[in-house]
């Protein structure tokens, strides 16, 4: 969309919002399955963010980071003041757009919720976007990097992000190649979805006229345990580099299943598999391996707020924090902020996210393009050591 047309859906937001009555959307009704955690005091306002996300199925691992990132930031903001007190309600998607109309129904149509943390993945964000523009229901997610959401709905308005696209990340990733494997060939291997594909084709496409020369590429299909087709013809191309876009418990199976083939080409794979599920599929063949993320992980290295958070999520859930947790923590906190200030209905907290700025976030300073993007375009990367992911360089250093 353009920045014009954006523009003005921004300005009559702003401008539908003054005109409403302000006046609490909240329930006192939480439901099942969600957090409050936090005494809000007995006269505090009441209102409802949500997740929407996997909590079950094959990349819940994934969508756990996300949901416990958004469970911490509400239950300090509630333990932080008194007057106004957040629930946040959760909606199972199994991260699969076929489920995300079902859970749609379930939160699109719940007046107390005003603002989304997610949906986390891209296909199932693509699926719910017509709907939460018609919902006007502000959405940030932390996770889903398909290039082409802000154009699933035009004009646009509710679609925002915590981190950079794939086509960052591909650009990132194929700047990483030609820096740190200069004129190696690569052959590239996919799912076949809205993520993994096009991650891969960006990746390619760059590569390949950066002097990186491509061998080929095949799709799998990662609800099959074996992936022998796409084994054998990475093997036969004898590429210096395999590359694969998709999800973290496929890619760690795929990664065994090459290692065990005896393929010593180096492995590649994006933010979806930037989980300890990969580590456990590709076990002893996985040290080497090279994972990207436009998140910024929190780990024990991790200084300033970043480390406080790290510090504050292992003594709340007795784990690390993982891929797109402080992501999801910054995006709760935007929502909640904006609730804070007075933008207690769904037009107001749309337009006050419109409206952001810069927000100085965990993760990174916070501020979106027109179309709901986010401006910083930094990828890390991660190598596999001692059965670890270990921070390996980002672009901002390449």
């Amino acid at each position: 969309m353009s920045r014009s047309i954006r523009s003005s859906w921004r300005l009559f937001a702003v401008i539908l919002s003054l005109a409403l009555v302000s006046t609490a959307c909240g329930s006192d009704d939480d439901g099942g399955n969600n957090a409050d955690d936090g005494d809000g005091g007995g006269n505090a306002k009441k209102y409802s963010i949500a997740y929407v996300g996997p909590k079950t199925g094959d990349a819940a691992n994934l969508g756990i980071n996300i949901l416990y990132g958004a469970q911490l930031a509400v239950k300090q903001f509630n333990a932080s003041q008194s007057d106004v007190k957040i629930t946040l309600k959760e909606f199972d998607t199994q991260g699969a757009a076929a489920q995300a109309p079902a859970q749609l129904a379930l939160y699109k149509d719940d007046a107390s919720i005003l603002g989304i943390v997610g949906p986390a993945f891209s296909a199932e964000t693509k699926a719910v976007i017509p709907e939460l523009q018609k919902a006007g229901l502000v959405m940030i997610s932390s996770s889903a990097t398909n290039a082409d959401l802000p154009n699933v709905v035009n004009p646009e308005t509710i679609f925002h992000r915590a981190l950079p696209d794939d086509k960052a990340q591909g650009a990132g990733i194929a700047q990483f190649l030609k820096e740190k494997h200069a004129g190696k060939s690569v052959y590239y291997i996919d799912n076949g979805d809205d993520y993994g594909k096009p991650l891969a084709d960006g990746v390619r496409a760059v590569a390949t006229a950066n002097g990186n020369p491509s061998k080929g590429n095949t799709s799998i299909n990662e609800k099959d345990d074996l992936f022998s087709a796409a084994v054998n013809a990475a093997q036969a191309a004898k590429s210096d580099v395999i590359f694969y876009g998709g999800y973290y418990a496929a890619a760690g199976k795929l990664s065994k299943q090459l290692s065990d083939k005896g393929v010593t080409a180096t492995f590649i794979t994006g933010d979806g598999s930037l989980d300890p599920g990969f580590l456990t599929n590709a076990g002893a063949g996985a040290e080497g391996n090279i994972v990207s993320c436009p998140c910024n992980l929190a780990t024990e290295s991790s200084t300033g707020a970043l480390k406080t958070f790290t510090n504050d999520y292992k003594a709340e859930f007795t784990k690390d924090p993982g891929t797109y947790s402080s992501e999801a923590f910054d995006a709760a906190n935007i929502l909640m902020k904006g609730i804070k200030a007075g933008n207690t209905t769904r037009p107001k907290l749309l337009a006050y996210v419109e409206g952001l700025g810069t927000y100085d976030g965990i993760s990174k300073t916070i501020a979106f393009e027109d179309n709901g993007n986010l401006k910083a375009t930094t990828v890390y990367f991660f190598v596999v050591k001692n059965g670890k992911f270990a921070p390996l360089t980002n672009t901002d250093e390449l």
